[in-house]
């Protein structure tokens, strides 16, 4: 058995590493795109970024009162022992700005930041979908628009911000989560208008590999009615040649079930406190 072992010194790649290239798996190019759209996310607002090389993790901070605005994010796993470190790299770096809460991703069990101020927020699933031609109608008196200018940029981030919802962010302030430099990004944001209402959102950023789907919301009284598919399914048909994925909670998993997503693996969230 002694001819399967690896030669002494030889580079293996474990699929995670800085190195490791595009396309090599699915979840690296998900946690990446991940990383990048919440880089461009938080920059077009005038918020801080940084990279800690050291683990993995993209630090982003829009200094908003919601933490889906300061999102950190590993693109590698936590190496064992690394805990109390982590935790110092995470507090040092949101606590140099006021602002709300902040969400840390992670595709990969977390180890304990080992102090207090990290809650648990669940393990909710990551879902693919392979590329997907077929478009999926939307239901009887929704229409769906992608946002081609400023202002229905905003007419997105409002209904997202009121029907998600994020009470944090209320009342609603124009242009503080999204700026109207993403529309001319790798953003790609659609709203569900009834009449001239814009009632659900969803959102993808889109790379070369993956089409990561993003900020699905339904105001209540079209919950239960299809918008929340109809609207996942146009983000994810922004490049409808490449896989989508997107990460969903227990309760709507059902719904991107339908639309021919598979769960992949569970995500661990903590919830950091500044």
């Amino acid at each position: 058995m002694g001819d399967l072992a690896a030669d002494p010194g030889e580079d293996l790649d474990d699929g995670y590493r800085p190195s490791t290239p595009p396309g090599d798996n699915l979840v690296i190019d998900v946690v990446r795109a991940e990383a990048e759209a919440y880089r461009v996310l938080v920059a077009a607002v005038g918020g801080r970024v940084a990279d800690d090389a050291s683990s993995g993790l993209v630090l982003t901070d829009a200094g908003v009162g919601s933490p889906f605005g300061n999102v950190a994010l590993f693109t590698r796993p936590a190496a064992e022992g690394t805990g109390r470190v982590l935790g110092e790299v995470l507090r040092s770096f949101y606590g140099g700005r006021p602002g709300g809460p902040y969400l840390v991703f992670s595709a990969w069990p977390l180890p304990s930041f080992g102090a207090e101020g990290f809650l648990p927020v669940g393990h909710p699933p990551l879902m693919r979908r392979p590329p997907a031609r077929t478009a999926v109608p939307p239901p009887s008196g929704l229409r769906i628009v992608e946002v081609a200018d400023d202002d229905q940029l905003a007419a997105f981030e409002r209904t997202f911000v009121e029907a998600y919802p994020t009470p944090e962010m209320l009342p609603y302030e124009r242009g503080a989560l999204l700026a109207p430099a993403l529309v001319d990004s790798s953003w790609r944001f659609h709203v569900g208008y009834d009449g001239d209402r814009p009632v659900a959102t969803a959102a993808a950023y889109v790379t070369d590999h993956v089409v990561t789907v993003e900020m699905v919301s339904t105001r209540p009284e079209w919950r239960g009615r299809g918008a929340g598919a109809a609207l996942t399914a146009a983000a994810a048909a922004s490049a409808p040649e490449l896989p989508s994925a997107l990460i969903a909670s227990d309760l709507g998993r059902g719904v991107y079930a339908d639309l021919g997503y598979e769960p992949i693996l569970r995500y661990s969230l903590r919830l950091g406190l500044r």
